[in-house]
């Protein structure tokens, strides 16, 4: 008879050791790093299949060393066993050893790194120089105003805490000193209208020469308030709140989810009136009566946005879409968006079906029909004369819609450039959702371009910049990383352009932070200091700033239409708060690029023509004329 082969016990346990070792060491950490692209396994029934395999190979391993006597009956399988136990064992070492010298991303963390700035550079962060990084905030939005009305623009930065930790945040303003360098201002605002503030949005809504202030708290941070501001800084006082007053403490009877704020002139009679959305409850469209009150004509003036269960309203644009010199209106949003017609002030036609027949395409991950827009601004892409729309629109393809001139648009999205990946929120590496967006002419040469924030709340990641190549858009995101010393991880949200220094180049500043609710559950804290990229005043430009002021129209002139003549046309178009709760300095920095003048002409709100001349260098404020035979409107 013959006799089963037998192992020495001691063999029987170093075979033991070995699988125990491989069974430990080869985990979902260091096959990740071996393995994949972004060094994790980002699939969940990979994992648990490693899992089931771990376990399998630790049991027979531990079998083997508590009872030796074992591996006589599994002796055919020794070889296969000291191959596998030997191979795991120098791979996982190799794994783990990988994971702590060079560790995956961790998307929970923002990562900031240390930015180095040298004469010459297009932009470098000088957030920490500027006197702006005492903060780590849940960053919202953003905008640039000369508040104090010194000639200098000014910062206000949202911040989104809605009171869940012992060190809090707050909304901040920053006045502008005027060399590079910010200082925080106490400006008199009420608390409570810094409590989960989403964003504040400047206008002259009595056209005396400042600039007043709407407040809007809630969005995804909790339920707040609507409040207004008046401006009475220059006589050496504060922001006073007149949100009683004015007519919009009517819209406080219960707290509300605010999210977006913008004016606009609908009506023609000089005077900026606003709209505002919420999530899951209807826009609102306020009238200004030219007396410091509003009334709200929603309803009258057929703004109706009617919310189902899962209708999660975003931000207002105000655009001319149909080139008839009175601002449309469209409303943003995930479940759905509205798009409405000006008729002469008089009346909002819902145009929805109209516009966007046929011209989202099908989604990937979103219900079909749903338009996905987080965050929407209007600017003339194409630079024809007619004013286009960018959607946003989270992990589903970001679009640019460009209009023929006659109200019609055409979409388009990879086709000219906008090569953002689309993929699952939760993937284990580099997504580019549109969370944030910001739109701005950082070359100053005629072309609008377009910042796009990524992120999320559980996530930081890095943001996308889409350079304007003639209506085309090509990634140049190095032009506002390339000075760090390693990857800038953020999440995105508020994103404004403006001339800070008055160097005839525009600057960005990004408002950074996460989700304070998200913390509390996960222990995580996402809030981020902001960033501020200067652009240096050598870079190649050549411009003018234009500071428009109405007289028959609104004193901000917002619907103003800018054409500049130097070889090329370029046209600009003075904007109130759009995209991610975004506003962008008034003053205009227009292109003359080659040449040394450029010839200027304006079309106010008013239907008031201005002709002039500017040269490169120039700062001009201009004032709009009153022509013989027309009437300022009283």
């Amino acid at each position: 008879m013959n006799e089963r082969p037998s192992m020495e016990p001691q063999q029987a346990r170093l075979i033991g050791i070995l699988l125990l070792a491989s069974g430990l060491l080869v985990n979902s950490m260091s096959l990740g790093w071996l393995l994949a692209a972004d060094k994790t396994i980002a699939s969940s029934a990979l994992e648990l299949a490693i899992l089931v395999c771990q376990a399998v190979t630790v049991c027979v391993g531990l079998a083997l060393l508590l009872r030796p006597a074992l591996m006589t009956a599994l002796v055919s399988l020794t070889g296969l066993f000291v191959a596998l136990g030997s191979v795991g064992t120098a791979a996982g070492l190799v794994g783990m050893l990988g994971m702590w010298l060079s560790p995956p991303v961790d998307f929970r963390y923002s990562t900031y790194p240390e930015f180095t700035c040298s004469p010459g550079d297009h932009f470098c962060n000088m957030a920490g120089e500027a006197g702006l990084m005492g903060v780590t905030r849940y960053g919202k939005g953003a905008a640039f105003a000369d508040i104090d009305g010194d000639g200098w623009v000014d910062l206000f930065a949202a911040d989104a805490e809605p009171r869940l930790h012992d060190d809090w945040g707050l909304s901040a303003f920053y006045l502008n000193n005027g060399d590079g360098t910010f200082r925080s201002a106490d400006l008199g605002i009420d608390e409570q209208d810094l409590n989960a503030n989403w964003t504040g949005s400047f206008a002259d809504m009595d056209n005396d020469g400042d600039q007043d202030l709407l407040l809007v708290s809630g969005g995804y941070a909790g339920t707040g308030r609507i409040s207004l501001y008046e401006n009475r800084i220059p006589e050496g006082g504060a922001l006073v709140s007149v949100t009683d007053a004015s007519g919009i403490g009517g819209a406080n009877t219960r707290p509300f989810r605010w999210w977006g704020v913008s004016w606009a002139d609908y009506d023609g009679d000089a005077y900026l009136d606003i709209a505002v959305s919420r999530n899951y409850a209807p826009a609102l469209l306020f009238h200004n009566n030219g007396d410091s009150t509003f009334t709200n004509v929603t309803e009258r003036m057929g703004i109706e946005t009617p919310i189902p269960g899962k209708r999660d309203g975003k931000n207002i644009v105000w655009i001319d879409y149909d080139g008839d010199s009175d601002p449309d209106l469209y409303y943003a949003g995930i479940e759905a968006h509205m798009f409405f017609e000006n008729l002469e002030g008089k009346f909002f036609l819902d145009v929805t079906d109209k516009v966007f027949a046929g011209l989202i395409p099908d989604n990937v991950y979103y219900d079909e029909g749903a338009p996905v827009v987080f965050s929407a601004a209007a600017a003339d892409f194409n630079q024809d004369g007619s004013e286009d729309l960018y959607l946003g629109r989270q992990v589903e393809q970001d679009l640019v819609l460009f209009n023929d001139g006659n109200g019609g648009f055409t979409a388009a999205g990879r086709d000219v450039g906008l090569d953002v990946k689309i993929l699952a929120k939760n993937a284990k590496e580099d997504i580019e959702n549109t969370m944030g967006l910001g739109v701005g002419d950082l070359f100053d040469d005629g072309w609008p371009d377009v910042i796009v924030g990524t992120g999320d709340p559980v996530r930081a990641d890095m943001d996308v910049v889409f350079c304007n190549r003639g209506g085309r858009f090509e990634r140049c995101t190095d032009v506002l990383h390339a000075n760090g010393d390693g990857p800038f991880r953020t999440r995105t949200h508020g994103i404004v352009f403006a001339d800070v220094d008055q160097n005839g180049t525009t600057d960005v500043y990004q408002n950074l932070g996460g989700h304070a609710p998200w913390d509390q559950k996960s222990g995580i804290d996402s809030r981020e200091k902001p960033a501020l990229f200067i652009r240096d005043a050598d870079s190649d430009s050549n411009t003018a700033t234009l500071m428009l002021e109405g007289t028959a129209s609104n004193r901000d002139a917002i619907g103003a239409r800018v054409r500049v003549t130097a070889g090329e046309t370029h046209y600009y178009t003075v904007r109130s708060t759009q995209a991610f709760q975004s506003q962008n300095d008034k003053a205009l920095v227009v292109s003359l690029g080659d040449a040394e003048e450029a010839d200027v002409e304006i079309s106010w709100p008013s239907g008031e023509l201005s002709k002039l001349t500017v040269n490169a260098g120039d700062r001009v404020a201009v004032q709009e004329q009153v022509q013989p035979g027309s009437s300022e409107i009283d």
